[in-house]
């Protein structure tokens, strides 16, 4: 029954990577429309199907959370910093700029580890420093040999972290702490589709079909892979979703790379591989520590 449990963990979790891997052809497929656009769209699908979803299943979670002020106070932060990891992503899509979207996923992790050793004062082993040392220098090295700092990359990469670092403070699950999000970013993105329709400027007047099918169904491809790893997380252990978590940016790049033709250069390859070595030794890390504990 038990190893049942670990496949579906497995498969959850999988998929839930899988998903959000490919998600940047879901994006690009709405490149028509404006960014901010396609994100006030987005907070807007997903309050409506969260709202329906937890009003069937985990009412009075989402209760809990507007009678605990710390909670809210939490959330609306969190709110903040998911607003901008969406934003900025669905700009990098549009914007041709996959690789480093993908780029920001890989060093999150790594980011993670800076954050608790700055704020939450963790102590920081041999190993972790050479990984978090080789991705400073890779990405020094990618800045000055391709002229570009990977802004993109640090903005996700940071914004993802904080919304991570805040979100252990609270013991709130995630379908419900998104619904709550989602409610606090709902009255600008409502705002900003009544500006659109005071100056007709909305793409509504004038999609097709399949785009404004496309547009609702960023509710679903918002919670579906949340839903899949919040399941799939609570069946397997941290260190294999460690592993899995590396398999979205993987996706991203090939996307970028083979897909739509995104600039990989020498220097790209070099940055990357550096970049590949210091997850490989954190990984390690991760590996041993789990062993002695």
């Amino acid at each position: 029954m038990k190893e049942k449990q670990s496949i579906k963990g497995y498969r959850y979790v999988l998929q839930a990577f899988l998903m959000w891997g490919v998600l940047a052809i879901y994006w690009k497929s709405l490149k028509h429309i404006g960014e901010w656009e396609l994100l006030s769209h987005r907070v807007i699908w997903s309050f409506i199907m969260l709202t329906i979803y937890l009003g069937i299943t985990q009412k009075n979670q989402f209760k809990q959370i507007w009678r605990n002020k710390k909670n809210r106070y939490a959330l609306l932060s969190t709110s903040i910093l998911i607003g901008i990891n969406w934003g900025v992503f669905i700009y990098a899509v549009n914007a041709d700029k996959i690789v480093q979207a993908g780029l920001g996923y890989y060093i999150t992790p790594l980011v993670n580890m800076f954050l608790g050793i700055t704020i939450l004062k963790e102590k920081l082993t041999k190993t972790k420093t050479l990984a978090l040392t080789m991705v400073t220098g890779a990405i020094l090295f990618l800045t000055l040999k391709v002229g570009e700092f990977p802004y993109i990359s640090f903005i996700l990469a940071f914004s993802f972290g904080f919304y991570g670092l805040v979100k252990k403070t609270i013991k709130v699950d995630n379908l419900p702490s998104l619904a709550f999000e989602t409610t606090l970013l709902l009255p600008l993105a409502i705002a900003y589709q009544g500006f659109l329709w005071s100056n007709a400027d909305s793409s509504l007047n004038h999609l097709d079909l399949q785009s404004i099918f496309l547009l609702i169904g960023t509710g679903i491809i918002t919670i579906l892979p949340l839903y899949w790893f919040t399941k799939g997380a609570r069946k397997v252990n941290l260190t294999t979703v460690g592993f899995f978590q590396y398999v979205a940016p993987t996706i991203m790049l090939l996307i970028g790379i083979f897909v739509y033709n995104e600039p990989f250069e020498s220097n790209h390859i070099i940055a990357f591989a550096i970049i590949w070595s210091a997850i490989a030794i954190y990984v390690y890390a991760l590996i041993v520590e789990k062993r002695k504990n």
